[in-house]
């Protein structure tokens, strides 16, 4: 076993995966499933979604950073800018706002790069209203929800309120996106359509959904979800739907098969420490 900060026991598998910053209060490390560490069903297979996670630690609010989810979409710069500032290191520094505003912005972030934990008995982030889908226009899928991420063998992967999943196909962090979208000027073939539903029409009883990864295919919902443009335009609002992450559909964001046609592959959805 290996120790990490604050004398917290790893999996050897693990050893490699700390790097620690004493200067500014910080440290980064490998997440698994649940934010657990690795997860091991057997000695050769090791299963997550690899997470470099940096902590903040403040007096009565500690700051999550995933650095990989993380795609600059700048909500907690402009959300407070005194406690978020990318042009100085540390670039967070949790005791500069109060911790309910420092909690209250970090919920903005529509990626999950963002997250915190209260150490003054403050409240924790509730679980959202309702589970929504918002697809960015030639960009991703934003989940905000009540969510469980899983492979398709249903092995959990993460557990999460808020995740930015890639659309386009071209990410080099699956299922995250990184913004490589704009990158590479990935565009849809045509609007988004909308996707009519037996549930369409009156309201959906709510509860958690679970977010399955196809492997080299679809993502799959499971649960009542709404999905809506970035406008606020209803597309689908329902517990059954396939969502394409390949970036060649011709029916987004619904998938049409057409992962197969190109041989889209999704091989680092679970990525394997060696």
């Amino acid at each position: 076993m290996c120790t990490g900060p604050a004398g917290k026991s790893r999996p050897a598998a693990c050893r490699q995966n700390w790097l620690v910053f004493p200067a500014n209060n910080a440290y980064i490390f490998i997440t698994g499933p649940f934010g657990s560490g690795c997860k091991f069903h057997n000695d050769e297979d090791i299963v997550m979604i690899r997470e470099r996670i940096i902590r903040y630690k403040g007096e009565k609010i500690t700051v999550l950073f995933s650095v990989d989810r993380c795609t600059h979409y700048s909500a907690c710069l402009e959300g407070a800018p005194e406690v978020f500032d990318s042009l100085k290191r540390p670039w967070v520094v949790p005791d500069a706002a109060p911790p309910d505003t420092v909690a209250d912005v970090i919920m903005t972030c529509p990626t999950g790069a963002l997250h915190f934990e209260r150490r003054d008995g403050g409240p924790g982030e509730p679980a959202p209203a309702e589970n929504t889908i918002v697809v960015e226009t030639h960009g991703p899928l934003y989940f905000k929800g009540t969510m469980e991420v899983r492979d398709q063998d249903e092995k959990p992967l993460l557990k999460d309120t808020r995740v930015a999943f890639c659309r386009c196909g071209m990410s080099k962090i699956k299922p995250f996106c990184d913004d490589t979208h704009a990158r590479v000027g990935f565009e849809d073939a045509e609007a988004p359509e909308t996707h009519p539903s037996a549930d369409s029409t009156g309201p959906l009883v709510q509860g958690k959904i679970v977010v399955t990864l196809i492997k080299n295919g679809p993502i799959k919902v499971s649960g009542p979800v709404t999905i809506k443009n970035e406008d606020g335009e209803l597309l689908f609002k329902g517990t059954k739907a396939l969502l394409c992450r390949c970036g060649a559909s011709k029916r987004m964001p619904f998938c049409d098969g057409h992962h197969s046609k190109i041989r889209f592959e999704s091989e680092i959805d679970c990525a394997r420490i060696v």
